[in-house]
């Protein structure tokens, strides 16, 4: 037991005051809004914050991403936020309809909805994305800023836009000895092969790329176009695949003119390209063997394609590379990739212009290129020359093939 001694009457009108508010303290509920309710002047700001929503596209028409923008307690005042849309790989119009307006949760509320509208098609895309963003709140701070909308594919046809350059199906003075249309349903094994995996033991196929490399898995038939299908997913600890073709032993020329007809993929790290080594590869290995190069593309240089030969010389390895930057990009549409190849002679071309010209006389080693050669088509991702995908790097990526017409 203590004494509390009371010196003025001042003193103790205030201690009774304290007490009181203790009492009646002690006396609230969890729920009495009376008792509970800050002081005029202390009350706490609520917050404000976004959900994403991540949904799939669906099939014609339009789908309705329905956005929750929530308030972290009611408050007794009208709390508004404006709301502006920010494309990703998703762009508006095509994908999204655009988004900038105020948006406002009323007194007593702790949420409002927002409906995005989706443009929905049946056609095969990556999973798409595009950010809503809150801004000038009023009567609430912002605790999260940002809300993804996640558009996920639901479609497994690809859009094939047949437009661009084409070559006759015929020259003056030379027979057609092969060629495959790709009118079919799957690849004709009897002249394609599939080289399957990383490269290994020489991993990354001597380049330090970074696809598996699939039994068919990313190679589609439609419209009359074979096309080869580079994807983001993880297969045998790589994380992207692709496809990689060649005509080894099934189908290899000496001489000729050959045209491609093809709409190649773009981006960084993507690395796309129409090739031939010498029929002794197996054997001779490379670089001896040669290697002829008809067309190479850095996908963060669409507009420039690349010619090389390389060759042996001693004991190392030379190459001679050439280059031809193009009026627009060539994943845009269609085009024709070209080899006009004689004795100590070879020529390329896009669309009939001149990328590159070598002869026996510019080889400083053994000129290989008088011997039999066979193809190889390929997506590769990333390696020592295009560098790897980066946030930029939209997946899939495509490269379709219309045509490979061999003429002697």
């Amino acid at each position: 037991m203590f004494y509390i001694y009371i010196e003025t009457k001042e003193m103790r009108y205030y201690l009774r005051f304290f007490v009181g508010i203790l009492m009646v303290l002690s006396s609230c509920k969890k729920d009495d809004t009376v008792c509970c309710s800050p002081l005029p002047g202390n009350e706490t700001t609520p917050t404000l914050s976004i959900d994403g929503v991540a949904k799939a596209e669906g099939n014609g028409g339009t789908t309705v991403f329905s956005f929750t923008i929530k308030l972290s307690k009611a408050s007794t005042k009208s709390v508004s936020v404006r709301v502006s849309s920010k494309d990703g790989f998703a762009t508006a119009p095509a994908d999204y309809t655009a988004v900038d307006k105020t948006v406002t949760i009323n007194p007593g509320e702790t949420s409002a909805q927002l409906s995005v509208t989706i443009v929905a098609d049946d056609f095969k895309e990556g999973d798409d994305d595009f950010l809503l963003t809150l801004s000038e709140p009023s009567n609430a701070t912002i605790e999260t800023a940002v809300g993804a909308g996640s558009i996920l594919n639901d479609d497994t046809k690809i859009q094939v836009v047949d437009t661009g350059y084409t070559t006759p199906s015929s020259y003056a003075g030379k027979t057609l000895v092969w060629a495959d249309e790709f009118n079919g349903t799957g690849l004709n094994t009897s002249d394609w092969n599939y080289d399957v995996g990383d490269g290994c033991p020489n991993c990354g196929w001597g380049n330090n790329e970074l696809e598996y490399y699939t039994a068919g898995d990313n190679l589609t038939f439609q419209s009359g176009k074979m096309i080869i299908e580079a994807r983001k997913e993880n297969k045998n600890g790589k994380s992207y695949t692709s496809s990689r073709l060649t005509t080894l032993n099934k189908r290899s020329f000496k001489f000729g003119r050959v045209d491609i007809r093809a709409k190649l993929p773009s981006g960084q790290g993507i690395w796309p390209a129409f090739w031939m080594l010498g029929d002794n590869f197996p054997t001779a290995g490379w670089p001896a063997c040669g290697e002829i190069d008809i067309m190479e593309l850095l996908g963060h240089q669409p507009s420039k394609v690349y010619s090389t030969i390389h060759y042996k010389a001693g004991t190392g390895s030379r190459n001679i590379e050439k280059s031809l930057v193009t009026a627009s990009s060539l994943a845009d549409e269609f085009h024709v990739y070209s080899l006009v190849w004689e004795t100590d002679k070879i020529k390329t071309m896009v669309d009939d212009k001149v990328i590159g010209e070598f002869s026996a006389a510019d080889v400083a080693g053994t000129y290989p290129f008088n011997e039999k050669f066979f193809f190889i088509f390929n997506i590769a991702v990333g390696g020592n020359w295009p560098g790897s995908p980066n946030a930029t790097t939209y997946f899939p990526q495509w490269m379709m093939v219309d045509y490979i017409r061999v003429f002697q």
